[in-house]
């Protein structure tokens, strides 16, 4: 380390700047993925939650379904006919019930 010129103490210095700036740069892509898999994650979470309003939404609209499917058939069996005169009071009450849970 003994007569070490101007130089090469510039060339060290620079050797070691683009030594350190070149990791930099190499570490950089790994903190924007982190950050980037942050709001990856966060959109995930946000679909799911869609996904979970949109399941109950079906369910609603099933079980909606349903009930109207059945009160059309106690319809058609009492206008073929014109008896089922129980049934259809039946059928009328449990719809009364079901929108009133609803």
């Amino acid at each position: 380390m003994e007569n070490m010129t101007l130089g090469q103490i510039a060339t060290g210095l620079s050797f070691l700047m683009v030594l350190f700036g070149g990791l930099g740069y190499m570490l950089k892509p790994v903190k924007n993925y982190q950050v980037k898999q942050k709001e990856i994650d966060d959109r995930i979470k946000k679909i799911e939650e869609h996904q979970d309003n949109d399941n109950k939404k079906l369910k609603r609209l099933e079980d909606d379904t349903k009930q109207i499917l059945l009160s059309v058939n106690a319809l058609l069996n009492h206008s073929i006919d014109n008896n089922h005169n129980e049934q259809l009071k039946e059928r009328k009450s449990e719809l009364d019930a079901y929108l009133i849970k609803r």
